[in-house]
């Protein structure tokens, strides 16, 4: 047979010690808490928790939402009474609270404390109504007492709880912390706009350019291509050369130059408008350029019509001149001088230039023919008195005159020099008289 167990009493009174003080303690605590509820409270505290140190919700403000627009005497309540679960449901309701907690300390103190939430973007919508946007994707309206200044997004359709609105939030977010992450974009761009296929375009704060950015995907690359742009074209061509720049393609940006046309709205249609505005442009070019060079024809052609009709009258009369001295030959026939058959016309200014050149030629060749009459009247009297030696040396002379003609002008320049040399010497003469 098996030996009987002996009940160690040690044991059973351990068990009960520990049963009669656990229960003590409940019983004790219980009344406490009793005891406390039924106490009022001694004062509210709110504490508002903010990252950045802005304050777009106020102490007043969240006091009202939980106690005074609900009408609760809270300072003469128990405290055990108090609903603070209802109280936190109402301050999180609030679309600017990220999250709030109530509790009671041992001195009967309610402390509130809320997180607001921190704008990260603001939306303009295509309904006319503009809202904030946070990094969880909460929409907050905008009231007078909230002003903040962040990245502008607009003509943002109208956002549901839809699969296809939390995408466009999500891209939106994401564009937004990378241009304020980096400190030119967050001073080049003024803002963002989404397309009908809710795509991106920027708009930058300096230059006049449309950026086609696309969707998020590649979005470093993107813009890192565009500032490669900035820095090494546009800082040398000029910012305002290009109207379109297009960062969607993958280790390229397409420029587009500046062109006097506007925009095309269908964008299934966007290559063949491009390509129809620079048709139109280049015709527009060159219909001015045909009016100009029409223009510059007509104003030379107008004073060779003048020129025309100033030279008609004397043509006539020239051409009547001739008539009065024409012969004519046993046949009757007008008989035209060869010079007048090979005469070119002329005009008549260059005629008359021509005429009085010809008049000062034959004043100059009378001159000249004057003064040779008289050395060779002079020559001829000295000549025959001299002996037919001399004559026979002067035809000797001629000879050689005659192979250098320019001897023989100097000789004849060098006769009235000679005999104008007395009249330096009238002096003398009246000396010696």
């Amino acid at each position: 047979m098996a030996a009987k167990r002996k009940i160690s009493i040690r044991k059973v009174l351990q068990v009960f010690t520990t049963l009669v003080v656990t229960v003590s303690c409940v019983i004790a605590i219980s009344s406490a808490a009793k005891i406390e509820g039924a106490k009022m409270l001694d004062r509210v505290e709110v504490h508002i928790n903010s990252g950045k140190k802005y304050h777009f919700i106020e102490a007043e403000q969240i006091l009202n939402e939980t106690i005074n627009n609900r009408n609760i005497d809270i300072m003469h309540i128990p405290v055990n009474k108090l609903d603070i679960h209802s109280m936190e449901q109402v301050l999180r309701a609030d679309p600017w609270v990220a999250d709030a907690s109530l509790y009671v300390d041992a001195a009967r103190v309610l402390h509130i404390s809320v997180t607001q939430r921190i704008p990260l973007v603001r939306l303009f919508l295509q309904n006319g109504v503009s809202c904030y946007m946070d990094n969880t994707y909460a929409l907050m309206p905008v009231t007078p007492n909230t002003v903040y200044y962040t990245s502008v997004v607009t003509n943002v359709p109208v956002l549901t709880n839809d699969s296809n609105s939390t995408n466009l939030k999500k891209q939106i977010a994401l564009l937004a912390r990378t241009i304020q992450a980096d400190t030119f974009w967050n001073a080049q761009v003024s803002q963002v706009i989404v397309d009908s296929d809710r795509s991106f375009e920027l708009m930058p704060v300096l230059g006049q350019q449309r950026i086609i950015f696309g969707d998020t995907s590649r979005i470093k690359e993107k813009f890192g291509n565009l500032y490669s742009f900035y820095t090494n074209v546009l800082n040398r061509v000029g910012w305002d050369k290009y109207e379109t720049l297009d960062v969607r393609f993958k280790g390229q940006v397409v420029a587009a130059p500046s062109l006097p046309y506007k925009g095309p709205v269908d964008k299934a249609a966007t290559g063949m408008n491009w390509i129809n505005s620079i048709v139109q442009t280049e015709a527009r070019i060159d219909s001015m350029h045909a009016e100009k060079a029409e223009a510059k024809a007509a104003a030379k052609a107008e004073p060779k019509q003048e020129e025309k009709k100033d030279a008609k009258p004397e043509k006539k009369e020239n051409a009547k001149a001739p008539d009065k001295k024409d012969k004519h030959d046993d046949h009757g026939k007008k008989v035209v001088a060869p010079e007048v058959r090979n005469a070119k016309p002329q005009a008549p200014a260059k005629k008359e230039e021509k005429e009085k050149d010809d008049k000062k030629k034959d004043d100059k060749k009378k001159e000249e023919k004057k003064p040779v009459k008289k050395d060779d009247k002079k020559t001829n009297k000295k000549d025959a008195k001299k002996d037919p030696k001399q004559e026979h040396k002067k035809e000797e002379d001629k000879k050689h005159t005659d192979k250098t003609p320019a001897k023989k002008e100097d000789k004849r320049q060098d006769k009235p020099k000679d005999e104008k040399k007395p009249k330096y010497t009238l002096p003398e003469h009246k000396d010696h008289q």
